[in-house]
């Protein structure tokens, strides 16, 4: 009897300790990596590789450092899975009627079976790595108080009691404070100082107007299951008018702190693009991707531009 309680204990900590092993599995009642990845969303991957890659720029030794690859590699899919995937694991059935999702750049559909496992694989995924960070960088103290917070500020946007996210306009500081722990990331795993004020306003200012922005996007889905988020709660035409305040307000900080002509362009041409695509012209959801998507690519390019020219680096 000691020996099968044993035997039953190891195979009950391999259980918590597995993940999926098909990239497809086929079947909607399991967890697969495909599934995964369309929950971290690799179409805003981007937004991590910039808050990254801003206090690293023009540091060309750190390219050749394992814990700088390292800290890249965990915030593109681990990370993403935690921010995404606790938002889609409380939102499954508002998800199965909204449209825009079941792909890579907003989201899979999953059934309840399905995502039943999930917060396992997220604990798993996330700590893990972290732990391989602070075994490679010695910041155990740092990593430790990093991963804590980094898990508060998630269930505080997403899980009951608060789930802020559900209860605008205050999802608003919550994800600022969320996508600002990424830029906390790289200067303790690469051992940089705090980035310039002159990023963290700009960095304010672009995390809030893509929030607003996309949840100008889920406007319909949110508002018919009375989900009270700051768009629902303002408005379609307040909710223009702030995102267009919003990208106002970027362009100003862009141009008092950064004397660079090509952020400053990308920053003003996207403001002119918001009010044609939105408030002049009107677009509908497959135009709206187009717009998201093209703005994605462009600011791609803009990342490694304002990493050789080091605007953003501590």
């Amino acid at each position: 009897v000691p020996r099968a309680s044993q035997v039953t204990k190891a195979s009950a900590m391999f259980s918590m300790l597995s993940l999926p092993r098909a990239w497809d599995g086929k079947n909607p009642e399991e967890m697969d990596w495909k599934t995964l990845v369309k929950l971290s969303r690799p179409g805003w991957w981007l937004v991590h590789i910039w808050l990254y890659l801003a206090p690293t720029g023009q540091k060309y030794h750190l390219l050749t450092t394992l814990p700088f690859w390292l800290g890249l590699a965990y915030v593109l899919f681990p990370l993403n899975l935690l921010v995404y995937g606790i938002n889609d694991y409380t939102d499954v059935e508002l998800d199965a009627k909204n449209d825009r999702k079941g792909n890579f750049m907003y989201g899979a559909k999953c059934s309840m079976k399905q995502m039943e496992d999930l917060p396992r694989i997220i604990v798993l995924l996330n700590v893990l790595p972290v732990m391989v960070l602070a075994f490679v960088t010695g910041q155990w103290m740092a990593l430790t108080l990093w991963i804590v917070i980094c898990f508060g500020v998630n269930f505080a946007y997403n899980v009951e009691p608060l789930r802020l996210s559900s209860k605008g306009p205050w999802e608003l500081p919550c994800v600022v404070a969320g996508f600002s722990g990424v830029t906390t990331l790289a200067s303790i795993v690469n051992n940089l100082p705090w980035a310039p004020a002159g990023y963290w306003a700009h960095m304010t200012c672009l995390v809030l107007r893509t929030q607003l922005w996309t949840e100008f996007l889920d406007f319909d889905p949110d508002a018919a299951c009375g989900r009270r988020t700051t768009s629902t709660l303002i408005g379609k035409a307040a909710s223009k008018a702030l995102v267009c305040t919003l990208l106002g307000l970027e362009a100003v900080v862009t141009w008092y702190f950064f004397d660079d002509w090509l952020m400053r362009i990308f920053s003003f041409s996207g403001m002119l693009a918001f009010v044609a695509l939105e408030v002049i012209r009107g677009t509908n959801d497959k135009e709206k991707k187009k717009a998201m998507k093209a703005q994605n690519a462009l600011g791609l390019s803009l990342v490694f531009w304002i990493w050789h020219k080091g605007l953003f680096a501590a």
